[in-house]
């Protein structure tokens, strides 16, 4: 299993007023941050965050009730042309009855002229515009003046929010190096929060005591945190602070909250966009449940009521762990959410005779949830959950090309919180079946270096349902086509089981194209169709740990055929690589007899997941694989 580099502190406190800290005041610069053309602790970085400070108080006002106050400013400096983009500011504030605003906006933008005076350009109020996203959010935006390589810019705004439960996660740690990050928090002392830590560097925490009292959390020179290939997730290494109300302590009042899964489950289930949104009656559907109660297997069942969800259900792409609409306009419009596609599908299973239940989940790039701190908003999504005697059942009929028997490749291998009352503790994910490509082909070498040929490819698993994606985006005929070291052009095309979610997706392709040619040779590449691509692991150092979702499977079996002109100049011997645990395996058996030469490859990932340690063994068996794949046939004329 991957094992995490990340150390989690729990904290539970009283908060309280402010502490004292020295910062560049705004609207002040130092000249040595505009003629800095490099990050010292981050060497190579488009840009970098001076300054990143957030402060949260809260208030009670009369007729509104309580009421969070947040303050931030940030100061950016651009190193390269590249980052100049970071001067277009987008902030987003759900407006809906006027739960969140935005104000007290303002900004500088300050560079060095021609004679070496810094110059300043500020953010005029005309040029800060505000527009509605849709019947929930809205959004303020804005263009610092004068961006270029070198410029120094900050900006500072306000925003307010009716609550006093809730405070933003707060991140140190950003793309772009940050050189200071700071945040204050200040809450009356009837609230207690409980405060997850994820840092794997210093963090310093400031409290200061008598009238002006205040616990500041600050982080300083943090590298940028970049995307890395086949990682679960920037925000589970985010270093950064999370916050979950754990109890109110008021004089003649004391309540505890979600301090427990048991707790939160409690909550869920009397909640009216919850628990009791699921109990809600759907029309329509009393035909299909008739055909569907007749049949005497479960799995039978399960698997015709989550198509029918399935393909009558089209998501909006939002994630949610409650109902939005009610699943009974969710079910009229046939558009909803995650959750509320999935409280439909339960409803429908319930009615079929199916004890399912929602399970709380997150994707993997919303992060992952521990299993000691029940933090709710660590969930962001609600599946479906059926357990059959020895079978778990995880299905997200928002998921069009997913069988009902796969758990969902976005939180295979995650923690998840059955929402019932007999279940106190969070389940793990883990999938059964893998990724599985199976490819078949025969081509013609022809005189003048053209070939044709046919290919069969069969996806299986995993595999089938990333290639369904492909498939209805109406990319299938350029990913068939992107093959490294060759040029082909897919002539025909034809899908097979496409209704057929158990059979593997079969492509059957007539395809034509050119070799490439040098120094009066001729190559052919023998691993056509993979989608394996260029070798992704080529960075020194990583900060990730590796994550592939589920085992992998590729089979390709070939065959050429050459014409009397060609000889074969240099053909690639058989091999056989291994990782160090054998838990990646490289076999390519190949053979000339005449003009026909046959091979066969495979290449087995019998592990889903490793551990940021296991990098350097990881990246050394890439280097030797694709340095393998990138051999050729080698051809010559007589």
């Amino acid at each position: 299993m991957k094992t995490s580099v990340i150390f989690f502190f729990l904290l539970s406190f009283n908060w309280a007023l402010q502490a004292q800290e020295k910062i560049p005041a705004y609207g002040k610069i130092d000249k040595a941050d505009l003629e800095m053309t490099d990050c010292s602790f981050d060497p190579g970085a488009e840009a970098m965050i001076l300054l990143d400070i957030g402060e949260i108080e809260f208030s009670y006002i009369n007729n509104t009730g309580w009421v969070s106050e947040s303050s931030y400013r940030l100061r950016i400096k651009i190193l390269k042309e590249k980052a100049t983009g970071m001067g277009e500011i987008k902030l987003s504030y759900y407006a809906k009855s006027g739960r969140e605003g935005i104000s007290n906006i303002s900004g500088i933008s300050y560079n060095i002229d021609a004679n070496g005076t810094i110059e300043e350009s500020k953010l005029e109020s005309a040029n800060v515009y505000n527009k509605v996203i849709d019947n929930e959010f809205s959004e303020i935006s804005f263009a610092m003046p004068n961006i270029k390589k070198g410029t120094v810019f900050e900006y500072r705004y306000k925003k307010t929010r009716k609550s006093y439960s809730y405070i933003p996660t707060w991140n140190f740690q950003q793309s772009f190096p940050v050189r200071y990050s700071a945040y204050n928090v200040i809450i009356p002392e009837y609230f207690q929060f409980t405060l997850l830590v994820t840092k794997r560097q210093e963090m310093e925490k400031k409290v200061s005591t008598g009238i002006n009292e205040g616990t500041w959390y600050i982080m300083r020179n943090i590298k940028g945190l970049k995307d890395e290939p086949y990682s679960s997730g920037r925000i589970d290494y985010l270093q950064r602070i999370d916050f979950q109300l754990s109890n109110i302590n008021a004089p003649g009042y004391y309540e505890e909250i979600r301090t427990t899964w048991a707790k939160i489950i409690n909550e869920l289930q009397e909640d009216e966009d919850f628990g009791l949104a699921l109990k809600k009656n759907l029309r329509g559907a009393d035909d299909i449940l008739t055909s569907i109660k007749a049949m005497q297997k479960t799995s039978d069942r399960i698997r015709a009521v989550y198509n029918y969800v399935q393909r009558n259900m089209q998501w909006n792409n939002e994630y949610d762990i409650y109902s939005d609409k009610g699943i009974k306009e969710a079910w009229d419009k046939k558009n909803a959410n995650i959750t509320d596609i999935n409280f439909i599908l339960i409803n429908l299973l319930k009615e079929a005779g199916i004890d399912a239940k929602p399970l709380l989940v997150s994707t993997k790039d919303h992060g992952m949830v521990s299993p000691f701190y029940p933090f709710l908003r660590r969930f962001n999504a609600v599946l479906a959950y059926v357990k059959d005697g020895e079978i778990d059942y995880v299905m997200n009929a928002a998921d069009k090309y997913n069988s009902y028997n796969l758990v969902p490749y976005d939180v295979i291998n995650t923690n998840a919180l059955v929402v019932d009352k007999s279940v106190e503790a969070l389940i793990p994910l883990a999938g059964t079946d893998k990724f599985t490509n199976n490819i078949f082909f025969t081509c013609s070498v022809e005189s003048d270096g053209k070939i044709s040929g046919q290919a069969v490819l069969k996806n299986s698993g995993y595999a089938r349902n990333i290639r369904m994606h492909t498939f209805k985006k109406a990319n299938l005929k350029e990913v068939i086509e992107d093959n490294e070291g060759i040029t082909i052009k897919v002539d025909s095309l034809h899908v097979n089981n496409e209704e057929d979610e158990l059979k593997p997706l079969e492509q059957a392709v007539q395809f034509s194209g050119n070799m490439q040619e040098g120094g009066g040779y001729l190559f052919l590449p023998y691993n056509l169709f993979t989608g394996l691509g260029k070798n992704p692991f080529i960075e020194e150092n990583r900060v990730m740990a590796i994550d592939f979702n589920f085992p992998k499977s590729y089979v390709v079996t070939g065959t050429y055929y050459l014409p009397d002109e060609f000889i074969v100049n240099e053909l690639p011997k058989n091999t056989t690589l291994l990782m160090p645990d054998t838990s990646i395996i490289l076999v390519r058996r190949i053979q000339q007899d005449g003009n026909i030469i046959s091979f066969r490859l495979t290449l087995d990932l019998l592990y889903a997941d490793y551990i940021v340690e296991g990098y350097p063994y990881i990246k050394d068996f890439f280097k030797k694989m694709y340095a393998i794949l990138d051999e050729r046939i080698v051809l010559k004329k007589k």
